[in-house]
């Protein structure tokens, strides 16, 4: 051991620890930042609610079902971040600046996630669906190109839409799948899905409040201001289960989707954080603690149909 480095010799073959535990670290480092900052955390959003929904009402999962769900978010934000890169470069975003390295590889990432969702829907879609999956998509291309002007209309027009994008595969994706007919139980996931994603939204939103303000963009914390958004953010948190608990109250949602109870306060403790937090650490709640709730509603619907 000497100069700082520890060496050890194993068969005649020297292993430098300190060097092997830093390329450990890095590539670490890299994973974690792979997963969140280019969308594969967020896109499993997609097939977290559709498993939600299939528990809540009794319906069977099927896993070319949820493969389809979770590429479909992954081509639009991949898309979405491709496009934006410079601008959020320009907001100092931690997202833009991993994604910066790899610009050059994304058409040919978004490529191969375009090619593998085409093929497993040849391979197991209907025409309903298809024609459901084409306008998701269209629709969060469209925004890029054509509607981000009226978030500078129009107040918290991002949110809604996201929400709305995001309550549609996550309550009717297995509706078209199986081909069923709309009703109640279904109406009432999607109500819940919207509240939930557009809680997520606007709270996305707090860490590019002056960002947002200067470019005229009418988010809700460039309205309300930081605090009174965190206000509405925890009314809409406790608001979102109401759906729930009517659907139960009515018979048409299962019982032991009571335990998504759970993440109203979840939900209050992410909120709450970003009362004292900084932009970066807002960014990195949001991008970990934010999205990673909806990945943890199938694990409590599963234990709960064990023990409830």
């Amino acid at each position: 051991m000497g100069g700082g480095k520890l060496v050890i010799l194993i068969g005649g073959i020297k292993i430098n620890i300190n060097k092997t535990k830093f390329n450990l670290d890095l590539g670490l480092s890299f994973f974690k930042d792979e997963i969140i900052y280019g969308g594969y955390l967020a896109a499993l959003c997609a097939p977290c609610f559709i498993i939600s929904t299939c528990f809540c009402l009794n319906i069977n999962i099927d896993i070319p079902l949820l493969l389809i769900s979770y590429l479909l978010p992954l081509i639009v934000y991949s898309y979405d971040y491709y496009k934006d890169i410079d601008k959020d470069i320009k907001n100092d975003s931690l997202r833009a600046s991993y994604l910066k390295k790899k610009a050059k590889n994304y058409p040919y990432l978004l490529s191969f996630y375009i090619i593998l969702l085409i093929t497993l829907l040849i391979i197991y879609s209907n025409y309903i669906l298809g024609a459901f999956v084409l306008t998701i998509i269209a629709g969060g291309i469209l925004y890029n190109m054509m509607f981000k002007g009226f978030t500078k209309k129009i107040p918290a027009f991002k949110n809604i839409y996201t929400a709305v994008n995001w309550a549609l595969v996550g309550a009717f994706f297995p509706l078209f799948y199986y081909s069923m007919d709309i009703s109640i139980p279904f109406m009432l996931m999607f109500v819940l899905i919207f509240i939930k994603a557009i809680t997520n939204a606007i709270f996305f939103d707090l860490k590019d409040k002056e960002d947002d303000k200067s470019s005229g963009i009418k988010t809700l914390p460039v309205i309300l201001g930081k605090k009174s958004t965190i206000y509405v953010l925890h009314a809409l948190n406790v608001i979102a289960f109401f759906p729930l608990i009517l659907g139960i109250y009515l018979n048409v949602i299962s019982f032991y989707a009571i335990s998504l109870l759970i993440f109203t306060f979840y939900g209050y403790f992410y909120i709450n954080k970003a009362n004292s937090a900084s932009k970066d650490e807002l960014e990195s709640t949001a991008h970990t603690l934010a999205d990673s709730e909806f990945i943890f509603w199938p694990l409590t619907l599963l234990i709960a149909t064990i023990f409830l």
